[in-house]
């Protein structure tokens, strides 16, 4: 259900306040998450920001709101139905596997912890904050239209990757791929009724793929890690208006 326009505007306000949050929390809570006991676990430091963020947006939009926290988080897609999702991932992760193993070789200081930390963990917590909450509530709650709804939040996702580069030129485009893909994301968030799994899915299938084979250092890759990409981009767009159900704008 909609909100009235006050709280509209309050909430959307709300909503780019955490995300604004998200794209400095590692910085300002890094004394706390760099002591012994959180650096001796592997990536524990990032999941404690990560939650940490969605922490913030959860609370500050449901006080801006008016509404419940289990409400907000009631937006973000998890109760949506996964079955078609997954075939639908099936469709580019197999044959982005079978073109992987054939073409690259495997990451030569690959380990359990990066793949279960930057393959599936980042992400969750990723397209938890920036596509279920932000887009969940700032569309379903706020009235904003698609387009807009899903660049917002993509550039603080952009900016976000800022500390990924070593050079002016590597950060800049980091920043302009990975806000792109925020924007991609968004739209099969969208697309798909809003259900939580596709850009999910497609998500950890880009980052795990590129964690267990050597496809370039960071998220401009080599060309063949760039042809990978838009492969497996194009087909997932294409499998999405075959396979995801008509749009309905519910509320």
């Amino acid at each position: 259900m909609r909100l009235t326009r006050w709280r509209a505007i309050a909430t959307a306000a709300a909503v780019s306040v955490a995300l604004a949050y998200s794209t400095v929390s590692g910085d300002l809570l890094a004394p706390f998450v760099r002591v012994e006991p959180v650096r001796a676990v592997p990536y524990l430091g990032s999941a404690l920001v990560s939650f940490g963020d969605a922490l913030v947006l959860v609370l500050l939009a449901a006080l801006a709101a008016g509404r419940s926290p289990l409400q907000v988080i009631g937006q973000t897609g998890l109760q949506a139905p996964i079955g078609r999702p997954a075939l639908w991932a099936l469709l580019w992760l197999v044959p982005a596997i079978a073109v992987s193993l054939a073409l690259a070789r495997v990451a030569p200081d690959v380990h359990a912890q990066d793949i279960a930390w930057l393959g599936f963990g980042g992400p969750l917590a990723e397209e938890f904050v920036y596509r279920g909450l932000a887009l969940g509530v700032l569309i379903r709650w706020c009235g904003w239209p698609v387009w807009l709804a899903c660049v917002w939040p993509a550039v603080f996702f952009g900016v976000a990757h800022f500390g990924q580069g070593e050079d002016w030129g590597s950060v800049a485009g980091i920043v302009a791929i990975t806000g792109l893909s925020g924007i991609l994301l968004g739209w099969l968030f969208w697309r798909w009724q809003f259900n939580f799994w596709p850009p999910l899915f497609l998500h950890v299938g880009l980052n795990t793929i590129w964690e267990v084979f050597d496809l370039g250092e960071n998220a401009l890759g080599g060309w063949l890690g760039n042809v990978l990409r838009l492969a497996v981009v194009a087909v997932a767009v294409g499998a999405s208006f075959w396979l995801a159900p008509a749009r309905e704008n519910k509320a």
